[in-house]
């Protein structure tokens, strides 16, 4: 299944970088620019930030759930569920499914921001009951080098490819009460101890700055704290 329409997505873009290789670097360089430089370090911001968003468009008290347990980091939310809109901003970097008009806009719903999940993965997840999506630098990679005009892309920038512009589709079942959950395979052992770090720095500051959150749990490798 297929309910956010990833596969045209994902042709869409790669038409894209057939017609202009300079477009995929272009995107290349501007999610690289996103992950080392506005959202470095803000992974927990940023997952915390879009809990409170979705919150607050559903109605509904907000509930996030930040656990670590061996080299996986999932963050798991209430409110409103993803949605083929918010696919489509997550992969394109340029739009936003946001509004300038819409009350809620000045927190996260997923966008630009989520690049910060790069800084500690290379295959990140969304699972919602709505569906799922999720980004391969792997498979980008791979369906990059079945485009002839990337070659010389490819091979000056290695792995360097733009990750979240290729969605595709991801199943799986979201912890109740939950209706979201961002799944974040970690890719070293500094990964995992940076986003340790990060995790052990939460506190109530967090529901300070995001009312549309009510409580916070942070568990690590078992060990549980609740914020409230």
């Amino acid at each position: 299944m297929d309910p956010f329409g990833t596969a045209a997505l994902r042709s869409r873009v790669l038409a894209a970088w057939a017609a202009s290789p300079a477009r995929f670097r272009e995107d290349a360089n501007a999610e690289d620019e996103l992950v080392r430089g506005a959202y470095r370090d803000r992974l927990i911001v940023e997952l915390a930030q879009n809990a409170a968003d979705a919150a607050v468009r559903a109605g509904v008290p907000g509930r996030l759930l930040l656990r670590l347990d061996s080299d996986v980091l999932t963050a798991a939310n209430t409110g409103a569920p993803l949605d083929a809109a918010g696919v489509e901003g997550l992969s394109t970097l340029r739009a936003s499914a946001k509004r300038d008009d819409d009350p809620v806009a000045t927190v996260g719903r997923f966008g630009v921001g989520f690049a910060a999940v790069l800084a500690v993965t290379d295959e990140p997840a969304i699972l919602s009951t709505a569906g799922g999506v999720r980004w391969s630098r792997s498979e980008v990679r791979a369906a990059a080098a079945g485009v002839p005009a990337l070659e010389p892309e490819l091979a000056r920038r290695g792995d360097a490819v733009p990750v979240l512009r290729l969605p595709y589709p991801a199943q799986g079942e979201v912890p109740p009460p939950y209706d979201t959950v961002v799944v974040l395979r970690l890719r070293d052992d500094l990964a995992r101890t940076a986003v340790a770090d990060l995790l052990a720095g939460v506190g109530d500051a967090v529901l300070l700055a995001l009312p549309g959150l009510t409580d916070l749990v942070v568990e690590v490798d078992g060990a549980h704290r609740a914020i409230f």
